[in-house]
């Protein structure tokens, strides 16, 4: 009888844990809605949109900015190969620190001419046209939102 109980409880076991997985949970963040980006008279970049990402992972707002369209929009590169700006001071991602919101919020950020790139390099120029986009990242998962709306600004004299 025992014996019997042995091979019930081997093939209950077997069949309870076989071929079954566990699903992954889904890490994704909402893009930023609505970029507007003009040139200030303080000789700043104001750039202006909507976000909403209330996951407890969410870091903040990446900034993309190319004197190339095509550099942001290439839909063959991921964006952590593209043109990025880090945090003025930590010199990491995001560029922008925000904490998660439960509602949707209109973001004001300021950019100076001398901000940096990743390699160090001063991204604007006056005189120039570059063009600009805005993704949400996650610092602890290294993942990136979709990109908003790409859009340009003249650095006039």
């Amino acid at each position: 009888m025992s014996f019997q109980r042995g091979v019930i409880a081997i093939l209950i076991l077997v069949l309870t844990s076989c071929g079954i997985d566990v699903p992954e949970l889904v890490v994704t963040l909402r893009p930023p809605m609505g970029l507007k980006v003009w040139f200030t008279t303080n000789d700043t970049i104001k750039l202006e949109f909507w976000g909403f990402n209330d996951e407890d992972y969410f870091s903040g707002y990446v900034v993309f900015a190319s004197s190339s369209y095509s550099e942001i929009a290439d839909t063959t590169k991921s964006l952590g190969e593209k043109p990025k700006i880090p945090n003025m001071e930590t010199r990491a991602l995001p560029t922008f620190s925000v904490l998660p919101t439960s509602e949707p919020t209109n973001y004001v950020f300021e950019l100076p001419l001398t901000v940096q790139s990743e390699s160090g390099n001063i991204v604007f120029i006056k005189g120039f046209q570059y063009y600009i986009a805005v993704a949400g990242y996650s610092a602890s998962k290294k993942i990136y939102s979709p990109l908003s709306n790409i859009t340009n600004v003249v650095l006039t004299n």
